[in-house]
């Protein structure tokens, strides 16, 4: 019965850890061949969502994303204003907010995580 007790328990460790043993992170590609470039911030609830869509969807494996963390990358934050430029749709007059992503294919700005979900479900 003990040994019982043990081999249930390690089975419910492992159970647990398969989420964390099996997470793959999403794939990067360059600005050059992205069907979809994705402007992020560490810390952001909303570019989580996003993020956490890709994988658990396998995204990343279907869709070539460039991701770009703005926050700490000045390089990233200075594509994201100039990608800006080119999205009449994007209202910049309160600042510029993440996430937001370029459609590469239709030269299109899509701001806020469910109009970025959205795109892909139209996939």
């Amino acid at each position: 019965m003990k040994k019982i007790i043990i081999l249930v328990v390690i089975i419910l460790i492992l159970a647990g850890l398969y989420k964390y043993i099996s997470y793959q992170p999403i794939a990067q590609v360059t600005d050059d061949n992205a069907d979809l470039i994705i402007y992020w911030g560490e810390g952001c609830p909303h570019c989580e969502k996003v993020k956490e869509y890709i994988s658990t969807n396998k995204l990343d494996q279907k869709i070539k994303i460039s991701l770009k963390e703005v926050y700490h990358n000045q390089q990233n934050l200075q594509s994201l204003e100039d990608t800006v430029k080119k999205c009449p749709e994007v209202d910049i007059q309160q600042g510029i907010g993440v996430p937001l992503a370029f459609d590469t294919k239709n030269q299109k700005c899509l701001s806020g995580d469910q109009p970025i979900i959205d795109w892909f479900v139209a996939r």
